[in-house]
């Protein structure tokens, strides 16, 4: 009797260690999903032009208050003559007034004014990752919309000169710049900023550095030019999309 009720109990105990083990990445692929769908109605595309209207930077960003305040990175707005924010659902805004930046960090924190208020956005966590952390990027590669890629906290890097960023195995392209790297519970704990040309090495911004950024007087985006000022919502935008070739 003893050794059937303990091998029975072996039984029990293998089965119920084999479920819990089978049944982890069930649920995580399951609440992914769900994840990407919450937070991706937060995340725009940033576009700026130059003087003759045609597109020089490609961009994405994300809205961390209902305010209306916008994240992205400071080189995707610098020496535009002109910037609109593309919202998932279409909305065009123009994009003329920053509040603060942070050159190092390669953060500029803007305004968008938004007539019905924002219900979408984002909360910074200013917590430090750990190497390991599973974390999901959003934004707008090459210019394909609200797409999302996913992977890992690799590694955590000072740079010199520029202070501590995040090494992310998750994949970003030109036009990922300024998008949200997220955690398992939807908190931005970075900003994508770049990579290592012909590698699959990706960095970002801490939250926390996007935390620190401090508010001041209103003032136009960096070498914004006279074609920069207030000017109505458009309905649409044309983002540049790349050349796929079919073999």
């Amino acid at each position: 009797m003893i050794k059937l009720r303990i091998g029975t109990g072996a039984v029990m105990l293998f089965l119920l260690l084999g479920g819990l083990a089978g049944g982890r990445p069930a649920r995580a692929q399951e609440r992914l999903p769900e994840l990407i769908k919450r937070v991706l109605p937060a995340v725009v595309t940033v576009v700026g032009f130059n003087t003759r209207g045609k597109v020089i930077r490609l961009g994405s960003g994300v809205f961390i208050d209902p305010a209306g305040h916008l994240i992205t990175n400071l080189h995707v707005v610098t020496g535009v003559a002109r910037a609109e924010v593309k919202l998932p659902k279409g909305q065009v805004f123009p994009l003329t007034t920053m509040v603060a930046a942070d050159e190092k960090a390669d953060l500029v924190k803007l305004m968008v004014n938004l007539p019905r208020g924002n219900d979408h956005y984002l909360t910074v966590s200013g917590a430090r990752p750990e190497v390991g952390e599973h974390v999901v990027v959003l934004g707008s590669p090459l210019g394909l919309e609200q797409t999302a890629s996913d992977g890992m906290v690799s590694a955590i890097r000072t740079i010199r000169n520029r202070g501590e960023f995040l090494q992310i195995s998750a994949p970003i392209s030109p036009g990922s710049s300024g998008g949200p790297v997220v955690n398992m519970q939807g908190q931005v704990i970075g900003i994508a900023a770049f990579q290592v040309k012909g590698q699959q090495i990706n960095f970002a911004v801490p939250g926390y550095r996007v935390l620190a950024l401090r508010d001041g007087p209103p003032r136009p985006l960096p070498g914004l030019g006279a074609a920069g000022k207030s000017l109505p919502p458009r309905p649409g935008v044309k983002v540049p999309r790349p050349h796929l070739q079919v073999p």
